[in-house]
């Protein structure tokens, strides 16, 4: 069990520091550096989007009857005026459950 651990933590921890490795003492490619800008933004989108427009797996629900739709675009808007993560975060979860609430 413990070799398992062992080895289960170097599959994890090798893939993530070998890269750093290699490139720490060297300068990226502009374009790459405006690439790699780009990929966490792109990783949450591909984390949230599926779970907003399918929340139940089944195919697409973009209707007015999908609370998390309802959560996701007023996080968005929120999030477009105000900027502050606190305050985005804690309207779309109000949002989310009130529309949840009053939709059944």
């Amino acid at each position: 069990m413990t070799l398992l651990i062992l080895g289960m933590g170097l599959c994890s921890f090798l893939p993530r520091y070998v890269p750093l490795a290699i490139f720490a003492n060297r300068e990226m490619h502009p374009v790459v550096k405006t690439l790699l800008n780009y990929t966490p933004p792109a990783v949450l989108a591909a984390l949230v989007f599926p779970a907003i427009l399918a929340p139940s797996g089944e195919g697409l629900e973009i209707t007015v009857s999908n609370p998390y739709l309802i959560g996701g675009v007023a996080t968005f808007v929120a999030g477009l005026v105000s900027k502050k993560f606190l305050l985005v975060t804690a309207i779309g979860i109000v949002v989310f459950f009130l529309s949840r609430w009053l939709l059944g």
